[in-house]
């Protein structure tokens, strides 16, 4: 004879008597209305009327005039021309229609029955966008600003810059060939001969028009001296002036020339 599980047996049992008591208060909560819990309320507030109390207790306000013309003919037609209204025909002659046009003729009428007669409201808003001023958005109108005045400057830039060469370059320009021209002054002259340097410029003329002033004023002591007059001292005074000029003749012969070397003190 096999032994009894009563471990088992008492588990199966236990699951049992909860699942009916479950069972059981599930069944209450269905039978007896859920209390609400009550709200908080202040002693202070205990006595004082509830105003939202007051006003359902009242009479209902009068109807809003406007709101009786809620969707009534020309309501919300805008502030435009007031649609014109085609006589639509009577109900037999409708049904009459209906049955023998096409349906693409239909899909065509775009009409809506108001009141017993038809609007064309495609015509009246068409004739009221025509009428009405073009409205740009605030973005746009922007970008319209700055496109012609980017059109105004090129403009500008066109007629007055275009073409010309900026101040500062012509500068730039001058500088540059000042320094090319003090460069090149300041090259040595491969005909220099070794331990001698060019006389400058200004000092050659400066020295070839003393020569000159020199040459005058000897020539005409040599054409005052009398010619009657041959003395010793007249002679000897005769040959000064005569070496004189001929070196005088020599030095300019010397500095007439473009360039004069001079040798260097060793």
């Amino acid at each position: 004879k096999e032994s009894k599980d009563h471990k088992k047996e008492n588990i199966r049992r236990i699951k049992e008597i909860q699942k009916k008591c479950k069972e059981k208060e599930r069944a209450q909560e269905h039978s007896q209305p859920k209390p609400v819990k009550a709200l908080w309320k202040s002693q202070k507030y205990e006595h004082v009327e509830s105003k939202v109390k007051t006003k359902l207790q009242e009479s209902s306000p009068p109807p809003n005039p406007e709101a009786l013309k809620f969707l009534r003919a020309y309501s919300h037609c805008g502030p435009g021309i007031k649609p014109c209204r085609s006589l639509s025909p009577s109900p037999a002659r409708t049904k009459a229609g209906a049955d023998t046009e096409a349906p693409e003729a239909l899909g065509a009428e775009t009409k809506i029955q108001v009141e017993g007669k038809s609007i064309d409201f495609i015509k009246h808003n068409a004739r009221n966008a025509k009428r009405a001023p073009l409205r740009r958005s605030q973005s746009l109108q922007a970008l319209a600003e700055l496109l012609e005045q980017k059109h105004q400057e090129q403009e500008e830039y066109n007629a007055k810059q275009k073409g010309h060469v900026p101040q500062y370059l012509l500068e730039r320009k001058e500088l540059w060939r000042r320094q090319m021209e003090e460069r090149l002054r300041n090259l040595p002259d491969p005909d220099t001969p070794p331990g001698h340097t060019m006389m400058p410029e200004g000092q050659r003329l400066e020295t070839l028009g003393n020569l000159k002033h020199s040459q005058e004023q000897l020539t005409k002591d040599l054409v005052m001296l009398p010619v009657s007059t041959d003395t010793l001292s007249m002679q000897k005074r005769r040959l000064e002036l005569e070496r004189k000029l001929s070196q005088i003749d020599e030095a300019i012969k010397i500095f007439s020339r473009p360039k004069v070397f001079i040798k260097l003190d060793s």
